[in-house]
């Protein structure tokens, strides 16, 4: 069968910035990154550290960062109205624009382009993660509400935790919460840095075999930056993915959500099966919450003789991007067309043996023996292969390796404009 797009999106994050989730039993010695799960969460001590050890390497560490100063941008309470700052509104735009190109995003970019038959150019894109993330509702008299305040960060309703379902704001809350403060650091004379109280496991049964995902039960001693108060709050059922970074969280919840494509209820990622929860605004623009319930562990069904259908091939990071085309040069196309490629990166890259892929699958490769920090490159189409199409289409650039490390796609207005440069 066709790789599951939600393991493809975790497979690309695994290339990126997601971290390998293993027991903590696990050798870890080879590993480049890692979260470790408490092989023991059947002990009910609010000591228990659920995920004992992260290693972050540096290469990996930006969009946790960047994902790290949105933390105490946010009114605790459900009920609270929020007043956006232009430091806070400056701090969002750096976040995304540093998500936008990760491998997970790329990968969900492309299969809405693909399932929807349109373009969706980097700018289309934003404007999608910034309405279903960011974008601020009212729903049953509380004022503001948005998905990555409640899925993310967590939220305050009465007595209880709302959402919170990313791993790393919870491993920072369980002993490094002053990392979660910001500028509101030592405003709370006498608390300590860990903010989690363990309750039980609510784990399903086989689940504790696959660290990918916990299901507990927790008190968080949450931070009200408005009031200056701690809240302590329950989480009577609380689940989440651990080891994929903000973005392939949030590129695995926009697939899930996203109106015009349809995307499957249940997900299949490294021998397990997932329902992923989500709700929407009432409108349906915005994600209200969206979390993994682990289901069961399933076994991989024997393909037999035949052989499986061959995958997309797998996104990888890399500081090689797609800039610009032309798309429609004057007179006849063939032979004319270009793309422009940049380094964004600090060192020197070989690209000997790349490639582009266009939408018909046909493939055009290259050599240049090194392109230099910050310098660009145009690549001239002989048309045998690779043609950008005038009726909208999509560019993927492949390595030497075959894997994906970019991919634009752009529209018929675009491609339309005789003789223009097209930028991404």
């Amino acid at each position: 069968m066709a790789l599951d797009i939600y393991q493809r999106i975790w497979n690309a994050d695994q290339e990126g910035n997601g971290l390998k989730p293993v027991l903590d039993t696990a050798d870890t010695s080879n590993l480049n990154g890692f979260v470790k799960v408490n092989s023991k969460l059947d002990v009910s001590t609010p000591e228990l550290r659920v995920l004992p050890e992260v290693l972050i390497p540096d290469g990996k560490k930006q969009t946790y960062n960047f994902c790290k100063k949105l933390f105490d941008n946010y009114a605790l309470s459900e009920k609270d109205e929020e007043n956006d700052t232009d430091e806070e509104r400056e701090e969002l735009h750096i976040f995304l624009s540093s998500i936008i190109d990760t491998p997970p995003m790329l990968v969900a970019r492309e299969y809405v382009a693909l399932q929807t038959g349109t373009s969706v150019s980097k700018e289309r894109w934003y404007n999608t993660l910034m309405e279903m993330w960011f974008r601020k509702f009212a729903q049953a008299g509380e004022p503001h509400l948005s998905g990555f305040e409640h899925v993310i960060v967590g939220e305050q309703d009465g007595a209880k935790a709302q959402g919170y379902h990313f791993w790393y704001k919870y491993f920072l809350d369980d002993g490094f919460a002053r990392e979660v403060d910001g500028v509101h650091a030592g405003q709370f004379p006498g608390l300590d840095a860990d903010r989690i109280f363990y309750s039980a496991t609510k784990q399903a049964k086989d689940q504790q075999h696959y660290p990918e995902s916990v299901t507990i039960s927790f008190k968080w001693m949450a931070a009200d930056y408005d009031r200056k108060a701690i809240r302590p709050l329950t989480k009577p059922v609380g689940g989440f993915f651990v080891g994929c970074s903000v973005e392939g969280l949030m590129a695995l919840g926009t697939i899930r959500a996203h109106e015009g494509i349809n995307a499957p209820r249940k997900a299949f990622i490294n021998g397990a099966e997932y329902e992923l929860s989500l709700f929407n605004s009432e409108n349906k623009r915005h994600i209200r919450t969206f979390y993994p319930k682990f289901i069961r562990g399933v076994e991989i069904p024997d393909t037999g003789p035949t052989p499986p259908p061959v995958p997309p091939p797998p996104v990888v990071s890399s500081s090689i991007r797609i800039v610009a085309a032309l798309i429609n040069p004057e007179g006849d196309d063939v032979g004319k067309e270009t793309i422009t490629l940049i380094n964004i990166g600090r060192a020197p890259v070989q690209l000997s043996n790349w490639s582009f892929l266009d939408k018909n699958n046909k493939r055009s490769f290259f050599s240049i023996e090194s392109l230099g920090a910050g310098e660009t490159t145009r690549i001239l189409l002989d048309g045998k292969a690779v043609q950008l199409s005038n009726s909208g289409g999509t560019i993927r650039l492949l390595n030497h390796k075959g894997d994906v490390v970019h991919f634009i796609s752009y529209n018929e207005t675009q491609a339309r404009e005789n003789g223009i440069t097209q930028t991404f």
